[in-house]
């Protein structure tokens, strides 16, 4: 198989090179300028802290108008870091070759979603029950316990944040083996204690396989899963009346969308100021700015799907509805969505001077995700602000609820917790697959294709 042209000389980096580049230089790398942006991230992150207790203090658990921009952060966060291990997954099973230099780069918001884990704590308090006032409220738990959706949301976030783990030690095993057998201090016990009896036999080989793939499996159902049951509890049923069978799974879409976004992103800066050029090149970015055109149209058609029913049905409930996420208090979040998500990306990753590029798709990848921002504070906050949660359908639509301090303090914190937990991980394992690379060169090597110089790569299984 052909991929884009490259030399026909091979000056891919060796294993020895890719130990020394991935596991031995990063360890003795860490100077002032890391440890300087580790402080002020850890004392933005304090902040966000301070500004929930604050929150807290200020408005309380009851007024649910006041904590829709959190319940905003929360999906976000779902959306992105729960996203992105995807791309280690589907790409796998096209038997996809560009994508092993960023398959550990995608696994690592596995340890992001602790992050996510733990601020959707406060929201099994801040969620109404099912039954207020013996009346019951609308939802897709029928005639179930009134805590019901409060348990299972839970469930559902742990279940995926540990698979998502799981995941990430169960391709991390033979580096961890190498770093125990070359590394030296806490770095050498860490790799001990997770990878004590991996020498590489065929049998471990075909274990660290057979545990990746049923891994994978589940982190993709329990990613749908969890996304259908947050859309439904924490947006479709805060809303009275909002009928819509195709928005949980649009929830799902965009955490594809979003999750491709971080991976461009973060592996272009673990690119820059990682210096690994050798490993992560024109062929990941590209393929990812691939994926990311085409998600940028699927989520189009997901998003459309569901308008249209709603604008030529034309019943006063459908036009409630239209008013509130789209036309009325939040037609900027909803515009800003249309242009980041689907409109720029769409006019400029159908260009090659674009898309084939490093820097292009990284700059799409920051408007998408700020795009993404956009979209779950429309749906979100939207939500959150309605009254009446128990009537037929909606009678009111609320004026715009805008962030408070305590807000903007919280989306502080998600955003530096989320990057400090990023670099973290990168001092216990090596940023990228050695093992992935390695396997990497075995099946491809440069070769001639008609007038082209390519890399054929073999596909053995």
């Amino acid at each position: 198989m052909a991929s884009r042209a490259v030399p026909t000389h091979d000056d891919r980096p060796t294993f020895q090179e890719a130990a020394t580049d991935l596991v031995s230089r990063p360890a003795a790398a860490t100077g002032n300028t890391l440890a300087r942006i580790s402080l002020v991230l850890g004392a933005l992150l304090i902040l966000g802290i301070v500004g929930f207790v604050l929150k807290i203090m200020d408005v309380g658990l009851n007024d649910r108008s006041a904590w829709g921009y959190y319940v905003a952060m929360v999906s976000f966060m779902l959306t992105t870091a729960g996203g992105a291990p995807m791309i280690s997954i589907a790409p796998v099973l096209a038997k996809a070759n560009w994508v092993r230099p960023v398959m550990r780069i995608s696994q690592m918001f596995s340890v992001v979603g602790i992050l996510t884990a733990i601020m959707s704590i406060p929201l099994i308090f801040i969620l109404p029950p099912l039954v207020e006032d013996g009346v019951w409220r609308r939802s897709i738990w029928f005639g179930s316990p009134p805590y019901t959706p409060h348990l299972w949301n839970t469930v559902a976030i742990f279940g995926l944040i540990f698979i998502g783990l799981a995941l990430l030690w169960a391709s991390s095993i033979p580096d961890l083996a190498a770093m125990r057998e070359n590394e030296t201090g806490w770095r050498q016990r860490w790799a001990r204690r997770l990878a004590p009896n991996f020498i590489g036999t065929n049998s471990q080989w075909k274990s660290i396989r057979m545990r990746m793939g049923v891994l994978s499996a589940f982190y993709f159902l329990f990613l749908i899963f969890t996304h259908i049951l947050f859309a439904s509890d924490y947006i479709h049923a805060m809303v009275a009346g909002y009928k819509d069978a195709i928005f949980p799974m649009y929830h799902a879409l965009t955490s594809l969308q979003a999750g491709v976004a971080s991976v461009i992103l973060a592996s272009w800066a673990i690119r820059r100021w990682g210096h690994l050029e050798r490993y992560i090149g024109l062929e990941q970015i590209w393929s990812l700015a691939k994926l990311e055109l085409a998600l940028s149209l699927f989520w189009f058609y997901f998003f459309f799907s569901a308008f249209i029913i709603f604008w030529y049905s034309r019943t006063p409930q459908t036009e409630k509805i239209i008013e509130l996420f789209d036309q009325g208090p939040y037609l900027w979040a909803f515009l800003g969505t249309l242009v980041f998500i689907f409109i720029l990306p769409m006019w400029t990753l159908m260009w090659n001077f674009i898309r084939v590029t490093i820097n292009g798709p990284a700059l799409i990848a920051v408007f998408i995700l700020f795009g993404t921002l956009l979209d779950r504070i429309r749906l979100s906050v939207g939500a959150w602000s309605t009254e009446g949660i128990n009537d037929t359908f909606l009678q009111v639509v609320p004026n715009t609820v805008w962030p408070d301090l305590w807000d903007i303090f919280m989306f502080l914190g998600m955003f530096s917790g989320a990057a400090l937990l990023f670099i973290g991980i990168t001092r216990f394992l090596p940023v990228l697959s050695i093992w992935e690379i390695q396997q990497s060169r075995l099946i491809s090597k440069p070769g001639k294709f008609m007038r082209g110089n390519v890399l054929i790569v073999g596909k053995p299984d």
